[in-house]
């Protein structure tokens, strides 16, 4: 038979009520009962229940991780963000807390429509991961929880983490430039997400500095979110075609090479192609993919760290992280010198 907080405090010759109080380290109590309560707890192999725990606390020990499904797919099956999730266990594992994620639809984000888990109030914080709209993101602070937002650009008063996009973009498009390509592209995803427009500004910065002119046909954004790479075909029918292309990330970047193939240009023969990012697959593509690397799950360990110091502590600081890139240089960039 399980062992009950009842069997706990009838052994310690406490109420039930001391003994959970003992348990969960409440100042009312004296460190002796306390100390006597957990080593009987101890001797009796007592597990406290988390949902009494959480009555008691009145905290329900977890936290949510929302993402939205913009795609056919789901978000968390893309392994950038499947990456970040692995590092947000990776900060649980010694943690109390619990992991529980909820996945809403683009329209739920369009009428403004909270998700299940913050209606009813079956986290104590948020990771609010990748791009969503910053009313909603607002409408979901103004209901009082910890938030933390990961890849996705906020204004000032709430907490995110985002990656030196702006930098990352320049480095790659100047190693671009330096290996003598004149001629670059850039294929993004939509206009609305700031960290496009960031890889934009950094790749803009980048042909400015290297004296090149920007062909404003060299930039295409896929506004209308379209699967696969049809949309992209466009690159190749403005005139000039570009000698490499630098995409907003390495799926982008994947389904670029595919494209090229399909129109019969090799990669990197015809073409250089860079991504951003640095998923798994794109080291043994072929050609492996050059592209920026992001500490993924670093970034998902400090998203817990952050959220549980905000639930652990009420502190209402605002943390605005920056993470570091580097430059991958592998086989889908040729030298043109």
């Amino acid at each position: 038979m399980k062992v009950t907080i009842y069997d706990v405090a009838k052994k310690a010759g406490v109420s039930i009520s001391t003994a959970s109080k003992a348990l969960n380290d409440r100042k009312d109590v004296g460190e002796k009962t306390k100390e006597k309560v957990k080593q009987i707890a101890k001797e009796l192999s007592y597990e406290p229940s988390h949902f009494a725990r959480a009555l008691a606390m009145k905290k329900t020990g977890n936290i949510g991780v929302l993402t939205v499904r913009y795609y056919s797919t789901p978000m968390l099956t893309n392994p950038f963000y499947s990456k970040i999730i692995e590092g947000i266990e990776e900060g649980l594992m010694d943690s109390e807390l619990n992991l529980i994620t909820n996945v809403i639809r683009k329209e739920q984000i369009e009428n403004l429509e909270l998700p299940k888990m913050v209606k009813e109030k079956n986290v104590d914080g948020l990771i609010l991961l990748g791009y969503m709209p910053e009313n909603f993101v607002e409408l979901i602070v103004n209901k009082g929880l910890p938030v933390i937002v990961v890849d996705n650009y906020v204004n000032e008063n709430i907490s995110m983490i985002v990656t030196d996009d702006e930098g990352g973009a320049y480095g790659a498009v100047s190693y671009l430039i330096k290996t003598g390509h004149r001629k670059i592209a850039y294929i993004s995803g939509p206009s609305c997400r700031i960290s496009f427009k960031k890889r934009e500004e950094g790749y803009k910065k980048a042909l400015n500095e290297g004296g090149l002119t920007l062909n404003p046909d060299f930039i295409l954004y896929n506004d209308l979110e379209e699967p696969g790479y049809e949309w992209m075909k466009k690159i190749l029918s403005v005139g000039e075609k570009p000698d490499a292309i630098f995409t907003s990330n390495d799926v982008t970047a994947i389904l670029c090479i595919n494209m090229l193939r399909e129109n019969g240009l090799k990669v990197p023969d015809d073409i250089s192609v860079i991504g951003f990012d640095n998923i798994e697959i794109g080291e043994h593509f072929i050609p492996s993919l050059s592209t920026v690397d992001i500490d993924k799950e670093r970034i998902g360990i400090k998203a817990v760290n952050i959220l549980s110091e905000k639930i652990k502590n009420k502190t209402k600081t605002v943390e605005r992280i920056i993470f570091p890139v580097n430059l991958i240089i592998r086989n889908s960039v040729k030298s043109r010198i």
